[in-house]
């Protein structure tokens, strides 16, 4: 059937030699693979954004096939006295002009053979040829051309010639490669500071080309590495979009490497990477991945102190070193002769008000007066502490704070220090006979020599507030006589009990008031000197490579915790990029990989929507130095303000129409949607960074760290790099 068309060689041999020779620059080693081998027919129609292929089945055949998204190369007709190329995509089938007369034919042939031969096998060479000739739509990505620089990529072509063919190839080998690798454009970012600095080695592997799921994955010449330059990540947001098991992990885990071993060849380049891992696969080994993320380290032959920090709640079997993610929610104790020192009180204080603020959060729901009083109380540290009367009760007031964390069953320090906060008067007014007649006499008697003693237990403490709560709100107490005259001797006329303090005590009320926060008592440690999110603020402006465990602990708290370390993270990075201090370009960069962030971003509509400190990282980190890594299976829930400022996008399967409406509204990847409904093997991905002119279908590696190391070498680069 095809031996008229194969004895026919369909594209000049000599073509790319006098192109080569016409114009030296052209390295034509490059080309050796644009040969009638490789030629699939010729540009039958073309304008400036889509073209009409002639093409084969034969030469469809000789080729190896042409499938959906797969690149073609258009070259100049021999007439033409330049020497640029056309780069197109494979789109999909285009109808011809003589599709009529050619599916009469193959009808005809269809009904004479029923029940008998294959239809094809009765038709004339002739018209076989003729119904074997038909038409590809591909879509122009750009314009290749060559300066003293290399090859070089243009977005779009400056003009077009109706009556004038040309050849088409399908580019395999070096040519492939090096299209899939052309960097079209670099981030803001000066590295020619670096030691030994050369740009080829910044680019490292992470994929294969991969066109369609039916590829032969035999054939390298069509299978090519692809590399992406790490850099493209910093200072900018990253997608990657894909159902679950579509290889978002793997993916995540495979640019995180990346971006590690950039110190691997130039040991000043060290990015702080903060991962937040739900599921701790990061964080720990597993039968996935083997060897954890966590011992990323061991691929450059240093000690894990220096360059890895895992945090979570408790330290697995695999990961001793782990540091654990709990508050003090007492604080640090203040001794008497500092409780007028602000700066001394802040500091000690830090970590009590943290807490006061996830139990603030817990407690956002109660609408009942003895724990919404509680709960709204304010214990922010005065601006004029240095007043001693000022001081007092505002200690007075943390101490309440203290007392309730203890009776809700927080581990608490060995004793309160009272000491200066409760006057001889107010223990007298409890003990004053003139309370002989409330039925809670004893009770105040009680409270009194409690509050007497300036290191008194917790629980003691605790029924000490409870009466003073009573003593408080008795109307037959001597409370409002004592409250009259304490006025009436002060300076400033205030009553002994403030506001504050009364509405802190009303959790007394009922022993149920501080069950509201029990849940709370696991992310508290007595022995946790300082603030994990201040640690991991410090981690990441050494360079370290930090994974935050969430794979335990109450869904509510893990998104609060991550809320408040991304605003700690958030500020530093603001404070730097406005400390006016001049850092070199490619030092206090930071990368935040956010996974399942469908369950930590806001959604679209949500009230004050852009203010929260995700939206705001992902708007606005990028001239603080701040990138923002984002994996969800959800892409209808990352915000369009955040979508529309996103550079790298690795796109897997979505099953669902909804989703892949979001994506399509994006970039080229509207060509891709049939396959991305489609096929859903793992891995199986869209790929466009910064670097890139145009997206690039790939099969990622697989994210593995080796069992046994190489002796390091000085003279050789380590395999990412090569």
């Amino acid at each position: 059937m095809t031996e008229s068309v194969s004895n026919r060689p369909i594209a000049d041999e000599n073509l790319i030699s006098s192109i080569a020779t016409k114009h030296g620059n052209i390295p034509e080693t490059l080309f050796v693979s644009l040969t009638s081998e490789t030629a699939v027919g010729q540009v039958l129609l073309l304008d400036y954004d889509s073209a009409t292929l002639a093409v084969h089945d034969y030469h469809k055949e000789q080729v190896g096939g042409l499938a959906r998204g797969m690149f073609l190369i258009s070259g100049p007709s021999p007439s033409n006295e330049g020497a640029s190329f056309v780069l197109m995509r494979v789109v999909g089938a285009k109808r011809l002009a003589n599709q009529t007369s050619t599916d009469e034919a193959r009808l005809t042939a269809a009904q004479e053979s029923i029940g008998q031969d294959i239809w094809s096998d009765k038709l004339a060479k002739w018209i076989a040829n003729e119904i074997a000739l038909g038409g590809i739509e591909a879509h122009i990505l750009g314009t290749l051309t060559w300066s003293s620089g290399g090859l070089r990529f243009a977005e779009d072509t400056a003009n077009y010639y109706s009556a004038r063919g040309a050849y088409v190839w399908k580019p395999t080998g070096p040519l492939l490669e090096s299209i899939v690798n052309l960097s079209q454009r670099g981030n803001s970012i000066d590295l020619s500071g670096l030691s030994n600095y050369d740009r080829s080695d910044i680019r490292v592997r992470v994929a294969k080309t991969r066109f369609a799921a039916a590829d032969d994955r035999e054939r390298s010449d069509v299978h090519v590495p692809v590399r992406i330059d790490p850099t493209d990540l910093l200072k900018r947001r990253t997608a990657f979009f894909g159902m679950s098991r579509s290889g978002k992990s793997n993916a995540m885990k495979i640019t995180a490497q990346a971006v590690y071993m950039l110190r691997k060849e130039h040991p000043d380049f060290r990015v702080g990477q903060l991962i937040f891992d739900p599921n701790g696969e990061y964080a720990q080994d597993n039968p996935q991945d083997g060897r954890g993320l966590h011992r990323i380290h061991e691929l450059v032959n240093k000690p894990r102190g220096g360059e890895i920090e895992t945090y979570g709640t408790y330290a697995p079997p695999t990961d001793t070193e782990r540091k654990i993610t709990k508050i003090n929610f007492f604080g640090n104790p203040i001794p008497l002769n500092k409780r007028t020192d602000r700066d001394y009180v802040e500091k000690s204080l830090e970590q009590l008000l943290v807490g006061r603020d996830l139990i603030r959060e817990r407690m956002s729901a109660e609408t009942t007066r003895f724990t919404s009083n509680f709960r709204d109380a304010d214990l922010s540290i005065p601006a004029n502490l240095a007043d001693r009367s000022v001081a007092t009760r505002f200690h007075r007031a943390i101490m309440v704070h203290q007392v309730a964390l203890a009776a809700a069953g927080f581990e608490a320090p060995p004793y309160p220090n009272i000491k200066g906060l409760f006057g001889k008067d107010f223990c007298n007014a409890l003990q004053s006979n003139e309370n002989s007649t409330s039925d809670h006499v004893d009770k105040y008697r009680w409270a009194g020599e409690i509050l007497r003693n300036p290191t008194p237990s917790w629980d003691q403490l605790k029924a000490a507030f409870e009466a003073v709560h009573r003593f408080i709100h008795d109307k037959t107490s001597y409370y409002r006589s004592f409250e009259k005259k304490y006025s009436d001797r002060s300076n400033s006329g205030d009553n002994w009990v403030d506001a504050r303090l009364e509405s802190l005590l009303f959790i007394f009320d009922t022993p149920n008031g501080v069950r509201t926060f029990q849940d709370l008592r696991d992310q508290h440690s007595i022995n946790t000197s300082s603030d994990y999110a201040d640690d991991i603020v410090n981690d990441l402006k050494a360079g370290k490579l930090v994974i935050f465990d969430q794979s335990i602990g109450d869904p509510k708290l893990n998104q609060q915790a991550a809320e408040r370390i991304m605003w700690r993270v958030f500020r530093e990075q603001q404070k730097i990029f406005t400390s006016g201090k001049n850092h070199l370009p490619y030092q206090q960069h930071v990368l935040v990989y956010i996974e399942e962030a469908h369950n930590l971003l806001p959604r679209t509509g949500t009230r004050d929507v852009l203010s929260t400190v995700w939206a705001r990282a992902a708007k606005e980190g990028g001239k603080m130095n701040l990138g923002v890594v984002l994996a969800t299976q959800a892409p209808s829930s990352v915000l369009p303000e955040i979508l529309s400022e996103t550079d790298n996008w690795f796109i897997a399967h979505l099953n669902s129409d909804n989703e892949a409406r979001v994506v399509e509204r994006y970039l080229d990847f509207a060509h891709f949607i049939p396959q991305i409904r489609r096929v859903s093997e793992p891995g199986f991905i869209r790929l466009r960074t910064l670097s890139s002119g145009y997206t690039v279908p790939v099969q990622l590696d697989r994210f593995k760290l080796p069992d046994l190391l190489p002796e390091p070498d000085a003279n050789t680069k380590n395999e990412l790099f090569s």
